[in-house]
């Protein structure tokens, strides 16, 4: 069985509340920066960049100002594996919040799995290696898309895809 994953949470900032009474403290936008970034943020990236502006007015409105924030935004993902896959999957989200329950279909199991940027950052390097088995690293090689397609590409510094015969990737140093 081919692993399926998709994203099913992203905790936010209510900007609703947090930006005008930052305004009101702080005297100005946090979120001024990353309105103005050249190329819009996916709402994740905003979210991020918002809180570094929390701590600095002019900082640069792209990712990587944010990323000593990764512990203040979280997400979570629907993964469906085989059980006999699912406990290394599960192993690499080490530290995270997990439900895991068996599905309709013989020998697959079902898992949410929550946590916060922080550590899926870590869980997508550990499981992006040729340690991981195939099933490891389709999943996390999902995670790793979904969530550069969230504007976070930058959460892998400069590790480089690999492509592997198995129609997975490694993430590799420089």
């Amino acid at each position: 069985m081919t692993p399926g994953v998709a994203m099913i949470l992203n905790s936010g900032l209510d900007l609703g509340v947090l930006l005008p009474l930052t305004r009101k403290v702080l005297g100005y936008s946090i979120a001024k920066q990353a309105d103005a970034a050249s190329i819009p943020l996916a709402p994740i990236a905003h979210q991020l960049a918002c809180l570094a502006g929390f701590k600095d007015e002019k900082v640069s409105p792209t990712m990587r100002g944010g990323e000593r924030y990764l512990d203040f935004v979280s997400v979570g993902f629907m993964v469906a594996a085989d059980e006999r896959d699912m406990v290394y999957i599960l192993e690499a989200a080490m530290g995270m919040s997990c439900i895991v329950t068996d599905s309709i279909q013989r020998g697959a199991q079902a898992a949410l799995i929550v946590g916060t940027l922080a550590q899926w950052q870590r869980a997508v390097k550990h499981a992006c290696k040729t340690s991981s088995t195939t099933a490891v690293r389709q999943v996390y090689n999902a995670v790793y898309r979904q969530l550069s397609d969230q504007s976070l590409r930058t959460l892998f510094g400069d590790l480089q895809v690999s492509d592997q015969s198995d129609q997975t990737f490694l993430l590799l140093e420089g």
